[in-house]
C-alpha cells in the first residue's frame, strides 16, 4: 500500500452525477418550496418568494466561497422567510421545507456506475475511506450516501453544513485526518474541483487526485493535482503510484 493510508472523497461529481441540468434542479426546487410554504397557509406570492429565496441562495454561496465557512439553506430560507414577514417559523417546518426544496434534487442524483465497486476495491486493499461534501444541507449529503450504498465504505462522512468549515479550507480534512489518526502525507484527496478538492489537499499537506468530470470551477494551471484519471475504477492504480513516489 506504500505510504498511503487513507483516501477522502468528494461526493457531487465524483461519486455520483446529476442526471438533469442543474438550473432546472434549482428552479424546480425553489418553485416546490414556494408550494409547500403557501399549501400551509403563508400568505405569499410563490413566483416572488421562489425569486427571493434563489437570490438570498447565491448571496450567500458567494460569501461561502469568499470565507470559507458554510451559510446553510436553512440560513438562506429564514432569511427570505423574515424579509417575507415571518421572523419566527418553527424547527420541524423548517426541515420540512428544505425536504421539498431538495426532493427534486436528490431523485436525480445517481452513482456513477464503478463507485461501489472502487470503494469495495479500496477498502479490501486496507485503504480507510471518508468523504468531505461541500453542501447547504447536512441531511441531504446523508441520505444520498446511504442510498447509493456508500455507507458501508465512508466514514466519517462530513459535509460543510454539517461542521460550518468549506473546502478548501485545511480545517474540514483535518477533523477526517484527526478520526483516523493518520498525518496529512499518509492521506489522498479525491475530487473533481481544482480549488475545493485540489488546492485543500495541498493547503493540508496531503496527496490530490483530480478525477476529470468536466469544468473544475477554476481556471488556473497553477493548481496541479499528483495525479488524473477518467474513471473511479482508475484510482487503486493510481493511489498505489502516489504512495511509490
Amino acid at each position: 500500500m506504500g505510504l498511503i493510508r487513507g483516501v477522502i472523497f468528494d461526493l457531487g461529481r465524483t461519486l455520483m452525477y446529476l442526471s438533469v441540468p442543474g438550473d432546472e434542479v434549482t428552479r424546480r426546487g425553489a418553485a416546490d418550496l414556494a408550494a409547500f410554504l403557501v399549501n400551509r397557509g403563508f400568505a405569499l406570492d410563490a413566483s416572488s418568494f421562489s425569486e427571493a429565496f434563489l437570490e438570498q441562495r447565491r448571496l450567500l454561496k458567494e460569501r461561502a466561497r469568499a470565507e470559507r465557512v458554510e451559510y446553510t439553506a436553512e440560513l438562506a430560507l429564514r432569511t427570505t422567510l423574515t424579509d417575507f414577514g415571518y421572523p419566527e417559523v418553527e424547527a420541524e417546518l423548517v426541515r420540512r421545507a428544505i425536504e421539498s426544496f431538495f426532493s427534486y434534487e436528490e431523485a436525480h442524483w445517481k452513482a456513477y456506475p464503478d463507485a461501489v465497486e472502487t470503494l469495495r476495491r479500496l477498502s479490501e486493499a486496507g485503504y480507510r475511506l471518508g468523504l468531505v461534501s461541500n453542501a447547504t444541507d447536512d441531511a441531504i449529503v446523508q441520505r444520498l450516501v446511504e442510498r447509493a450504498g456508500f455507507r458501508p465504505w465512508l466514514d466519517p462522512v462530513i459535509s460543510s453544513a454539517g461542521v460550518g468549515i468549506r473546502k478548501p479550507d485545511p480545517a474540514i480534512f483535518r477533523i477526517v485526518l484527526e478520526r483516523w489518526g493518520i498525518a496529512a502525507h499518509e492521506a489522498v484527496m479525491v475530487g473533481n474541483d481544482l480549488e475545493a478538492d485540489i488546492l485543500g489537499a495541498k493547503l493540508t499537506g496531503m496527496w490530490s487526485i483530480l478525477i476529470r468530470r468536466g469544468p473544475t470551477n477554476v481556471q488556473s494551471t497553477r493548481i496541479a493535482p499528483d495525479a488524473e484519471v477518467d474513471e473511479l475504477s482508475e484510482l487503486p492504480e493510481a493511489i498505489a503510484s502516489l504512495g511509490n513516489l
